[in-house]
């Protein structure tokens, strides 16, 4: 599933049970609603899209878009994600020909699981950080856990706190 991010992004942040084990986060901008179930996905969340603004450089400021009319329903989803493990991702910078400004074009490509998000210009993603910072401050008090991932993954002496490594175990491997 491919979602495209250009201009100001409408974001909605919804939170169910908070101070429970079956506390819930959810994330929904266009037609993607993502859930999440532990602080620490919110946290690596908000770090990838970290990585795609380091990714940004030579993006253009703002990409003029054809106007889209609105769905048929405001509440339609095209995708909806339940994060039940902590979402690793990758950021690589593409291009394309815009037929609206006649030139090839750089945009950030985004792929964190299902989802490919492809960054168009600063505005989206200005926008989807500013809803990401929020959550991750409603993670850390919504989840018992919260605490241990309430450092900013976008500073550069944050180190993942629950690393795990691979080593060698009898006849096996194990987590260590």
């Amino acid at each position: 599933m491919t979602a495209v991010l250009a201009g100001e992004q409408q974001i909605a942040l919804d939170v169910v049970g908070a101070g429970t084990i079956e506390a819930r986060i959810m994330v929904r901008w266009g037609r993607v609603a993502m859930t999440f179930t532990a602080a620490e996905q919110v946290q690596r969340m908000l770090g990838l899209f970290g990585l795609a603004r380091q990714a940004m450089v030579g993006v253009v400021e703002r990409v003029p878009m054809p106007v889209v009319e609105d769905p048929v329903s405001d509440v339609a989803v095209l995708a909806a994600i339940t994060w039940t493990h902590t979402p690793t991702g990758a950021a690589s910078v593409e291009r394309m020909y815009h037929l609206g400004m006649r030139r090839t074009i750089s945009f950030v490509a985004l792929t964190i699981g299902p989802v490919a998000f492809h960054i168009l210009d600063r505005a989206g993603l200005d926008s989807a950080m500013k809803a990401l910072v929020r959550a991750h401050q409603l993670s850390v008090t919504v989840y018992a856990d919260g605490h241990r991932f309430a450092d900013d993954p976008n500073v550069a002496a944050w180190e993942r706190s629950s690393r795990r490594v691979l080593k060698p175990h009898g006849n096996g491997w194990s987590y260590r």
